[in-house]
């Protein structure tokens, strides 16, 4: 297994992927997830911030990806590990670029000719930070 940012140039670059799909799928990749098509199509609404320019793509589909690898038994409101690695990645993110939304975050790192890379790429090496944390604050 690798790291997410590892394979993001993969479902990026050579795909027609947008962040949330892009993100999940690497997070997919590294993380040794059997995903399906079906799974990964699901992921397609939350690009751009959900078209709306709210929460960041890269960073619902990394939130998704936590919890398909970390949600146990009846779902997400009974798995507190899911729960407190999302809350961390978001704030993390939130701490590191000022927010979590996609109209914030576009401006900061958007070029013409690599679209979202940057920010997905800078979304991403927290993700694999959270990912790797032991226990949550």
């Amino acid at each position: 297994m690798g790291k997410v940012v590892d394979y993001l140039e993969k479902y990026y670059k050579d795909t027609n992927y947008n962040c949330a799909e892009a993100v999940f799928s690497a997070a997919a990749e590294a993380w040794g997830l059997d995903i399906s098509d079906d799974v990964i199509r699901t992921m397609g609404c939350f690009g751009g911030g959900m078209g709306c320019a709210i929460v960041c793509g890269a960073v619902t589909g990394g939130s998704a990806a936590l919890s398909y690898k970390f949600v146990e038994g009846d779902g997400g409101h009974t798995s507190p590990e899911m729960m407190k690695k999302v809350r961390t990645y978001i704030r993390k993110v939130r701490e590191a670029y000022g927010s979590e939304n996609c109209k914030d975050l576009r401006p900061q790192f958007y070029s013409k000719e690599e679209r979202c890379f940057q920010t997905i790429s800078k979304i991403a090496t927290i993700l694999d930070e959270v990912y790797e944390m032991e226990e949550q604050e």
